[in-house]
């Protein structure tokens, strides 16, 4: 049976496989603070100071059941995306949080809802290297790389990042775990809302090619993604790095489920 829809009885048409769902992925970043309006973008749940952290990510991405798709098809293996992401306390405990996230695949959108992740489908670029091509053929001190996510008419931000020498850290992986929310509201009469918050499983992360420099970003005004709300405060450094890692799934943290007769 398929994972997901549709629901054929060999689950080969499922828009998205069953994990652990493995990663390979090319990021740059800034590391940040924004001011404290911050909060307009959390659920009250959750507490947040401004430490964030900006990035668009070039992605390939298998499912255990679906290597073969790297060379049957590549477009149901590869996805660009960019998200907002918060340093948040929920039970007194550090997480890493995302108010917002932007695909550019239907697949990468659903395997997102479906592990808690507010994703929204967007126009995604970022700048490419290649080893033949003069003065970018590979990551090193003075190199600028740029990128952006634009959705519907609006560009929701803009980045840069001028690269200045390689380090061993990476501040995001100090923010903690991360923290998702399983949300799907109830559309008619004696159905159940689902409000779950989720701990993502995350194994065998690797990171490599680590470069730190001078960043930049400026954030939009759009008509359904309050990106407005984000005011930096300042800007902490911008960063180049190779990530890989493995989803396992998520585990319940906290959890709220509510009976509606509302309809849809």
């Amino acid at each position: 049976m398929s994972y997901l829809h549709p629901l054929t009885r060999s689950g080969r048409s499922s828009i998205v496989h069953r994990p652990p769902h493995y990663y390979a992925v090319d990021y740059i970043a800034i590391h940040l603070t924004f001011k404290d309006d911050i909060r307009e973008v959390i659920p009250e749940e959750l507490e947040a100071e401004g430490e964030g952290w900006v990035y668009i990510g070039d992605f390939v991405s298998v499912s255990n059941e679906n290597w073969e798709y790297i060379y049957l098809d590549p477009y149901l293996t590869q996805y660009r995306e960019g998200a907002v992401a918060l340093k948040v306390k929920y039970k007194g405990r550090n997480y890493l949080y995302f108010p917002f996230m932007w695909v550019d695949k239907d697949w990468a959108l659903i395997r997102g809802w479906v592990n808690g992740y507010p994703k929204k489908v967007a126009n995604i670029e970022i700048t490419k290297l290649h080893p033949l091509l003069e003065k970018y053929n590979e990551i090193k001190e003075g190199v600028k790389l740029g990128g952006y996510v634009v959705r519907g008419g609006s560009v929701l931000f803009k980045m840069l990042v001028n690269l200045k020498f390689k380090v061993s850290e990476l501040p995001i992986f100090e923010f903690g775990p991360t923290l998702t929310i399983r949300y799907f509201p109830s559309t008619g009469q004696g159905e159940r809302s689902v409000k779950e918050f989720v701990q993502v499983i995350k194994t065998n992360s690797r990171s490599s090619d680590t470069w730190k420099g001078e960043g930049s970003i400026e954030f939009g005004k759009a008509v359904n993604d309050e990106v407005e709300l984000l005011r930096v405060k300042e800007i902490l450094g911008g960063y180049f790095y190779r990530s890989s890692f493995k989803i396992e799934g998520t585990k319940i943290i906290g959890e709220s489920n509510e009976n509606s007769e509302s309809s849809g």
